[in-house]
């Protein structure tokens, strides 16, 4: 196989696959064109590809949790990643994963073989994600999709849930349950999210959970982060900096309702 140019108006670029290319001949011409270069003033000038506005993207394909870095500690449950044979709803069926996924992330009381959750847990696991200087985000826009039944009741803590901080090079311990805010973490509420926010606690519990379907299935999460957001003096950042996004579950020691919280289709994005 050979790369070669084609003499000429034509502006095309190309491969030949044959296994020789000459620098003499027709040997030398492109038998495959797939790119087109605009011809200008007698030069051949590439078209700039669209920039992206993804800071961070996982689904899970890698079979792992090799993006994140993981705080199971020794607790009952863990977080784990699998097909969707593991990802079971409340009644105990398989939910196929959204967007032809492969894999999810869930909590996980066997090791990665279901979803299901056991008591007296606390679990993170985080990602980091750099603003570059040469931009001034507005807000960043996190999404994913997720499944849990979980134990809900009113404020920040209580009983058995999911749960999303904004941190700034905050470091997390297995066995505890953040609940506070300080100037190095904050939870995600998110005050778009319909049809509750319910204190930024994602469970399936009822009609006052943040989403009542999430039980039966996985449903689709759409969180907006910005200053209006993230409060806590001197944490949110629009330029020039890394923070990182932490995802954790808790259970306390009373009713268990599988499923444990079950999340898949991770992306991170920033507005201008």
């Amino acid at each position: 196989m050979g790369l070669s140019s084609l003499k000429g108006n034509s502006g095309y670029l190309g491969i030949d696959k044959r296994s020789e290319v000459g620098s003499t001949g027709t040997t030398g011409n492109m038998s495959v064109r797939k790119v087109y270069l605009e011809r200008r003033s007698g030069n051949l000038e590439p078209v700039s590809p669209t920039p992206s506005n993804i800071l961070f993207e996982d689904d899970f394909a890698s079979g792992d949790l090799s993006n994140w870095t993981v705080y199971n500690g020794s607790e009952p449950s863990e977080w784990e990643v699998n097909t969707s044979s593991a990802c079971l709803n409340s009644s105990g069926v398989a939910q196929t994963i959204p967007s032809g996924s492969t894999y999810a992330a869930f909590i996980s009381n066997d090791g990665g073989t279901s979803n299901d959750y056991a008591s007296y847990t606390d679990v993170h696991m985080t990602f980091e994600f750099t603003i570059p200087s040469d931009i001034t985000i507005t807000s960043l826009t996190l999404e994913f999709d997720w499944m849990c039944f979980g134990e809900r009741s009113s404020g920040l803590g209580s009983y058995d849930y999911g749960y999303v901080n904004y941190m700034n090079g905050f470091t997390p311990s297995a066995g505890v349950e953040y609940t506070t805010n300080t100037t190095s973490r904050e939870r995600i509420i998110g005050s778009n999210t319909s049809p509750n926010t319910d204190s930024g606690k994602f469970t399936g519990d009822g009609t006052s959970s943040r989403n009542n379907s999430a039980s039966g299935g996985f449903v689709y999460e759409n969180i907006t982060i910005d200053s209006s957001e993230i409060t806590q003096s001197g944490l949110w950042c629009n330029t020039n900096c890394t923070r990182q996004i932490m995802f954790s579950w808790a259970s306390d020691s009373s009713v268990i309702d599988n499923p444990g919280w079950t999340i898949a289709n991770v992306k991170l994005t920033y507005n201008e």
